[in-house]
């Protein structure tokens, strides 16, 4: 790909960007199901309807955040009624993190709404287009999963160069 080609293909991103959020906020789960969330809150609930239960640390960890932060959304959506705590039996210092039934019932209905506008909006358009986006999206989910990797390992790199350059000053 060219250079000038990417300038112009983010220029019609950048174009499309405010059409296209106010778009998808008609597949925002949340407002359909009633649901008075944030949106990370949706995710962790549309995690352990996945999976039978999350350990704490693997929740974090699957959403990108810290512990703490984790914490406190999960106390959160305990007060709400939508998720379960409990220890380990295996490891007390664990602490599992799993759907309530209402939360349960709550993913489920979200799910069949979210699909449900899928659905209107993929018959919309031709099989080819739809095979190439999704082709092109999961090449843009591999380049960022690389992304975050390399820069962990650039840290120690990163700060060495800085004192190296300090000490040639």
């Amino acid at each position: 790909m060219s250079r000038e080609l990417d300038r112009k293909l983010l220029a019609r991103l950048d174009d499309m960007a405010p059409a296209l959020v106010r778009s998808l906020r008609v597949l925002d789960p949340r407002g359909p199901a009633g649901l008075n969330i944030t949106l990370n809150q949706f995710f962790v609930l549309s995690l352990l309807a996945r999976k039978e239960n999350f350990g704490m640390g693997e929740l974090a960890r699957q959403m990108g955040t810290s512990s703490g932060n984790m914490t406190a959304m999960v106390d959160r959506l305990l007060r709400s009624g939508l998720v379960e705590r409990q220890r380990s039996e295996k490891d007390r210092r664990v602490v599992i993190v799993k759907l309530s039934h209402t939360g349960r019932e709550l993913a489920e209905r979200v799910r069949r709404t979210t699909k449900a506008g899928m659905r209107r909006i993929m018959r919309r358009i031709p099989d080819e287009q739809k095979r190439a986006f999704f082709d092109t999206l999961s090449a843009i989910v591999a380049v960022l999963a690389e992304g975050r990797r390399p820069r962990r390992r650039l840290r120690p790199i990163r700060k060495a160069f800085k004192n190296a350059k300090r000490q040639g000053q």
